[in-house]
């Protein structure tokens, strides 16, 4: 993400030369496809608990779609380029980028807590 958000700080330009007009977002395909591995992992898997998955619901089910885009842009060679997906049409919506941001967050939040309670489980167990 944080990459990413530089490389948009630096600034990009949409370009009828350059159909993809991605140059600047490989940094934010990776972070579209490991959000959405943790997504399908949270909604089908119960990586979250459920208060965390009811509070991040719409986002995840609003980004889902976005998301397994751009991991299928890391993924799959399309037959033609007409196939991709443009990714200033992926963010034209003015809310993907706040949802992304939330559900990062949240996961991020979601795994340091599985962290400390592990550690303090070792703790717990070796003492």
């Amino acid at each position: 993400m944080k990459q990413f958000e530089r490389q948009l700080a630096d600034g990009w330009w949409e370009s009828d030369e350059d159909p993809l007009a991605d140059h600047p977002f490989g940094a934010y395909y990776h972070w579209c496809a490991l959000l959405c591995g943790f997504s399908e992992a949270a909604l089908e898997h119960g990586l979250l608990s459920e208060l965390q998955l009811e509070v991040l619901r719409p986002d995840l089910e609003a980004s889902l779609p976005g998301l397994r885009a751009c991991r299928q842009l890391l993924v799959v060679i399309p037959a033609s380029l007409e196939e991709h997906p443009r990714i200033v049409d992926l963010l034209r919506d003015s809310q993907t980028l706040g949802r992304l941001r939330r559900i990062h967050y949240a996961f991020g939040e979601a795994l340091r807590e599985e962290q400390i309670s592990r550690k303090l489980d070792w703790l717990l167990y070796e003492h």
